[in-house]
């Protein structure tokens, strides 16, 4: 005998069905008798339809289904199978519960030995392909810095999946403070329900850490969905190394050197502090560390601990000194000591501007002038609590084009920003030959 069994799709989608074809042809050279057909199933099924064909009359009843049993199994009979005939079942199923099932066909008859094949199939909830990604920090962390890192995880089809679970493990040494997402607990992994994701939509998901050792710790994040069919598992896994580093050597002063004072065109008090490189090591740059009111450090791009930084983004020579500019909320002087100033070296900083989708980011300036100190101000339109990345350059081919820190949250539907130089920019507007400006909302 040869027993053949074939189906259109090997993967069926939610509740689609799939159809069988089995044919069983005689090829013993003689005629067989009492042959039955048995199909089993390796799961619950549904029958949607039933049909079967047999190649010449038979002079018996047309062979049917003669028993079903727990839904997962059918037995057909033939008196006779003439030789070089053959007999075709179709069959059209589904499956009530998504997984992987096999069809394991049976061909006996009276006068021959039995044969067996399997056909095998899987049934599932979605065919999706699924990636995740892993976006560091941009600038070197330093023990005790509360930073961030995003995971992006994006759908790219070709149909829309729900019950998407985004897995996020946390090394050793590191605590997580919060988390853009909702998350549940589980050793030391974050389980993160993103729902349903359309086909081409993504999430990102951004964690707020803080690192408390010198060491390089590994973050690892999988995705997955329930009942998924991924094509492409290789992306359905990623991981980053960062390097968790200490203070670089080299030492610096940093003092008041100014009147604290009102900026009438953004409200801000604005103090000057001297930063002097007294040691015997050149910086690539620096951070200025500022203890007290660490809440109304307006210009801070990031926190230590507790405390707030701000950024010389150049390198500090020995014996060579710079004054940047402390800008803080109130709208009224108040007290403040050198002894809330400390300042050390760490690794050259990553200022590129990201590359923007197009003209529609970018932001027409109302107005860009010098002011009488030779600082420059920009007044561009807003749309309140969006951010805006300020983008300069010594030339407008933008050719070294650098983000001026921090981002921008808009409070109105304008905004005014000063380019006073450290820490906003590498130096001030006066010290250079030419500067070009460009603003992009963030999306």
């Amino acid at each position: 005998m040869g027993l053949l069994a074939t189906t259109t799709n090997t993967l069926v989608l939610g509740a689609n069905a799939v159809n069988f074809t089995i044919t069983l042809t005689n090829q013993t050279g003689f005629t067989l008798t009492n042959v039955f057909i048995t199909n089993t199933f390796s799961a619950d099924i549904n029958v949607l339809s039933l049909t079967n064909t047999y190649d010449v009359t038979n002079t018996s009843p047309f062979f049917q289904p003669t028993n079903f049993f727990d839904g997962t199994g059918y037995v057909f009979f033939l008196d006779t199978v003439s030789n070089a005939h053959t007999a075709t079942i179709n069959l059209i199923i589904s499956v009530p519960i998504p997984g992987i099932v096999t069809n394991t066909i049976t061909a006996t008859a009276g006068n021959v030995t039995n044969v067996v094949t399997n056909l095998v199939f899987q049934s599932a909830a979605s065919l999706s392909d699924l990636a995740v990604y892993i976006v560091p920090p941009i600038q070197a962390v330093v023990t005790n810095d509360l930073t961030t890192y995003d995971v992006l995880v994006t759908n790219f089809g070709p149909n829309d999946t729900a019950g998407i679970l985004l897995t996020d493990t946390i090394p050793a040494g590191v605590t997580v403070r919060n988390a853009s997402q909702s998350f549940t607990v589980v050793r030391n992994q974050l389980i993160f329900n993103l729902g349903t994701l359309t086909v081409s939509s993504g999430v990102d998901v951004q964690l707020l850490i803080q690192p408390t050792n010198v060491a390089t710790v590994t973050f690892a994040a999988s995705v997955g969905a329930p009942d998924l069919v991924d094509p492409n598992l290789t992306n359905d896994v990623a991981s980053t190394n960062i390097n968790i580093i200490g203070p670089l050597p080299g030492t610096f002063v940093a003092v008041t050197n100014s009147s604290q004072v009102i900026n009438q065109h953004n409200g801000l008090i604005e103090q000057a502090v001297r930063l002097m490189n007294v040691g015997v090591t050149d910086a690539p740059a620096v951070r200025v560390v500022v203890a007290g009111l660490t809440n109304q450090l307006f210009n801070a791009v990031g926190t230590n601990g507790n405390k707030p930084f701000v950024y010389l983004s150049a390198p500090l020579k020995v014996g060579q000194g710079v004054t940047m500019i402390l800008q803080y909320n109130p709208r009224s002087p108040f007290r403040f000591t050198n002894s809330e100033l400390s300042a050390y070296a760490v690794p050259p900083l990553v200022w590129t501007p990201p590359k923007f989708t197009g003209a529609s980011n970018n932001v027409n300036f109302d107005f860009i002038g010098k002011l009488k100190n030779n600082d420059i101000l920009i007044e561009f339109p807003t749309i309140s609590n969006k951010t805006y990345t300020v983008v300069y350059a010594s030339d407008a081919t933008f050719s070294n084009a650098q983000i001026a820190p921090p981002a921008i949250v808009a409070p109105g539907s304008a905004v005014q920003w000063i380019d006073y130089g450290p820490p906003a920019t590498v130096s001030a507007p006066s010290n250079t030959v030419s500067r070009v400006f460009r603003v992009y909302q963030n999306p």
